[in-house]
Formats: structure tokens, sequence, C-alpha cells
């Protein structure tokens, strides 16, 4: 009897447990490697256009929701931690703000599970966009281009498109289109010197970047076949940077709490 039941023991280990392993914990082969990025090109790139530089990062919760971890971080755990949809905003002296990602709809945010919508961030989100200088999305899916559907037809890209290049004084865009839909980070070099770099995909939360792992294969979008490898080389690309330029402020896409040097809403 003692023996039978082991065998339906290892049975069931075997069917549920190696698959739950496969789909949730593993973090997948070892290959990836650092992206050909360095801060020495971002600060180079960062002066290449002359200009107001923006003096100060402010920020929009739009709303919160709850993630299995594991999906946000491969064999993080099962349970849930609190993630969330921002926006931000450069503020430029004498110009209109540049606004990073801009929030999402109501119909949107019902249907990712947003708790707490606050349409009133999301209407001084939208009064910013509409007076922006430029608006750059980190991704082009709901819950960072104001709730339109997403991209399904993958955009025709130049030769350069995949180069880091400077957007405005002070202000460079990163592609990383092998994570998403016109995916990018934003490194944001403001006129005191304070670095910023906005990961966008390429790192969902801090614990991201700390446990260097990418998300769960369960978690891998289907618009992204190379999602994890990509995330991986972006992660250890991230941490390259950060210790290139330790003072700088990492923003994750998802972070929840409170953030150094940015600014609780949108200026008026």
């Amino acid at each position: 009897m003692t023996r039978r039941l082991n065998y339906w023991l290892l049975a069931l280990l075997i069917l549920f447990g190696v698959p739950f392993y496969w789909y949730f914990i593993d973090a997948g082969p070892d290959a990836s490697r650092p992206k050909p990025v360095t801060m020495a090109q971002l600060r180079s790139l960062a002066d290449t256009k002359s200009g107001e530089r923006p003096v100060e990062v402010r920020m929009e919760t739009i709303g919160t929701r709850w993630v299995m971890r594991n999906r946000l971080v491969s064999g993080w755990g099962l349970r849930q931690t609190l993630t969330a949809v921002r926006s931000y905003e450069l503020i430029v002296p004498g110009q209109n703000p540049i606004v990073i990602d801009a929030g999402t709809s109501r119909k949107a945010a019902a249907n990712a599970d947003l708790l707490g919508f606050d349409s009133s961030a999301q209407k001084r989100v939208d009064k910013a966009l509409a007076n922006a200088s430029r608006v750059i999305l980190l991704q082009n899916t709901s819950l960072h281009n104001g709730g339109k559907p997403r991209e399904k037809k993958k955009p025709v890209r130049g030769l350069g498109d995949l180069e880091p290049r400077a957007v405005a004084p002070g202000v460079v865009e990163i592609p990383a289109t092998e994570l998403g839909p016109r995916a990018k980070l934003v490194y944001a070099q403001l006129a005191d010197g304070q670095e910023f770099l906005f990961t966008g995909p390429a790192a969902k939360v801090p614990e991201s970047l700390e446990m260097m792992k990418p998300p769960a294969r369960a978690a891998a979008p289907e618009y992204a076949p190379n999602y994890r490898a990509e995330s991986k080389a972006w992660l250890m690309t991230i941490n390259a940077l950060r210790k290139a330029a330790p003072d700088m402020t990492v923003i994750t896409a998802h972070d929840s709490g409170q953030i150094g040097d940015v600014m609780e809403g949108f200026s008026d």
C-alpha cells in the first residue's frame, strides 16, 4: 500500500510539479548578454541637443493592481504584490513639459483589474498630454498609451531605430522593441546633473533588478517571442548602467512605492 501510494505521489509530482516549475519558477537559459548601451554613450547623447534641460520629474498614479509575484519575477512566489500604473512629467523651464506614458482609460483599467482608477489623476495626465512638447510611451499597450488597443502589427523599422537617440536636451530614448510594441527605456539628465532611467518593460518592479530574473514563462506576452531572453539581457544592462552611475534614480515599469527625487502630482 505504501509503495503504491509513493508511486501515486511521484506521478502527481511529475504531472503537476514539473509544469509548475517550467512555467512559474525556471528563470530560463543563462546565455543572455548585456546590450551595448553604456552610461558614457547616454551622457554623450544627452549633450547633443542644445537648449533647456528638464529641472524636475513629477508623477501621477492612475491606479494599482495586485499581481502574482511569479508573473513579475520568475521564482518569486505565489503571493501577490502591489503594482502601479503611472505617468511621468519632465518639467522644462519656459517650455511645455515632456510626458512619459499616457496613463490608461477606465475601460482598460477595468479589463486589467486595476484598483481605484483615479479619474482625477488621469484628467491631469490628459491635460499635460494635450500641452506636452513631446510624449514618450514606454510601450504601446493599454496601460501605457492612454487605454488604446494594443498595436497588433509589428512596426516597420528603419536602420537607426534600434539605436539610442536624443529626443530633447538631456533626454534619450533607448529602443527595446523585442520586449513589446515600440518598447523603450528613457534616460533623462536634469539641468543639475541628476540622472533618471525609466526602464519600461525591461524591468517590471525593483525586485526584477535585485533578483535578475525575467517574468515567468506563463507571463511572457505572445507578441514578444524572445521576451524572456531579451528581458534578462536588459536586466543585465540596467544593472551595468547602475554600477556605472550609482546615484542614478532607476524607475521600474510598475513600481508602486515612493520614488526618491520624484514629486507627487503633475504641475498645473
